[in-house]
């Protein structure tokens, strides 16, 4: 491993120790409510102090994180693959803005490669150019598309097979075996979620060939025809894939197939927790980190709206540690 890693790994596998673990995410659903929770949180380490709601505290853990990588590493251009959905998803934000008169703005997030201020001026302007060059042609078709049809849900396609073709072009360009196999698992499972979610509103050819993705590990064409035939067909092909234990997850619930997806994912990520020589472990990191700052996201929105926890508790995903 390169000597500049060493160090890195090291505090790495020290700040794994600090998770939450799934006792954690129990003393968090038990709580009375969202000060208790925070309180909670405040013992791991979190900053919570003053927070009103969910979002303030997610985007101080996120900046911490964000913060530590950067400390470790002289070169973050190895960890845009995991910034890019949030990049995508202030493309889609600019480009509804210009429609609805910025009504969508509120929906920019942080957290890019690219500054949301930028997307949104880029495309209020028609200066794509201005754009990283991934950006440039999914901005301007996905604008033409709406202005031309009105339809949000088209431009939503466009924008999200632009990302996921990205994704996995920088996969393959990656030198990181662990950043390699996510791009392709992160592909492969949002075409079979299009695909599961198609195929039940009964979508044709058509839809699938504009909506999926290329992946290594499923035939696209297979993958759309299957799905255009409906959900015995899908499910027939999925069964002769990698994939093959998702069709009786898929029958059991929607709510379990996107949790099988995520923890399909999470377990892929877990692989590099003893893998001391390479980046691999700080990628791994930022990922199994998103992963508990979103389930910690959705215990908190819970008990500061009083759901009903039982609700929240099927959605809760696999843990790091």
């Amino acid at each position: 491993m390169p000597e500049q890693y060493t160090y890195a790994v090291a505090r790495i596998h020290t700040k794994e120790n600090s998770m939450l673990s799934a006792q954690d995410m129990e003393r968090l659903l038990a709580a009375s409510g969202f000060d208790e929770a925070a309180g909670i949180l405040a013992e791991k380490g979190f900053d919570t102090v003053g927070a009103e709601n969910a979002d303030e505290i997610l985007s101080r853990e996120r900046d911490k994180t964000y913060k530590l990588i950067s400390e470790l590493v002289n070169d973050m251009s190895a960890f845009d693959i995991f910034f890019y959905q949030s990049d995508f998803q202030n493309l889609k934000a600019a480009v509804k803005s210009v429609v609805t008169k910025d009504k969508a703005r509120r929906i920019f997030v942080d957290g890019g490669t690219v500054p949301k201020e930028l997307i949104d001026s880029a495309v209020k302007n028609r200066e794509f150019s201005d754009l990283p060059e991934f950006l440039q042609i999914p901005a301007e078709k996905a604008l033409k598309a709406l202005m031309e049809t009105g339809d949000g849900g088209l431009c939503d396609v466009i924008i999200d097979k632009a990302y996921l073709e990205t994704l996995h072009k920088a996969g393959d360009a990656s030198e990181i075996c662990m950043v390699k196999n996510f791009a392709e698992l992160t592909v492969a499972l949002a075409d079979i979620r299009i695909a599961v979610r198609g195929s039940r509103l009964g979508k044709g050819l058509e839809f699938f060939k504009r909506s999926l993705a290329d992946c290594r590990t499923l035939s696209k064409d297979s993958l759309a025809i299957a799905a255009a035939k409906g959900t015995d067909e899908l499910d027939a092909y999925l069964r002769t894939t990698n994939y093959s234990d998702v069709t009786e997850i898929i029958k059991e619930s929607y709510v379990a197939f996107e949790k099988w997806c995520d923890d399909r994912l999470m377990s892929e990520i877990r692989k590099e927790k003893s893998n001391n020589f390479t980046i691999a472990p700080l990628a791994a990191y930022i990922l199994a980190r998103e992963t508990e700052l979103k389930m910690v996201g959705l215990i908190l929105t819970a008990k500061q709206n009083r759901l009903d926890i039982s609700v929240v508790k099927e959605r809760l995903r696999e843990l790091y540690v």
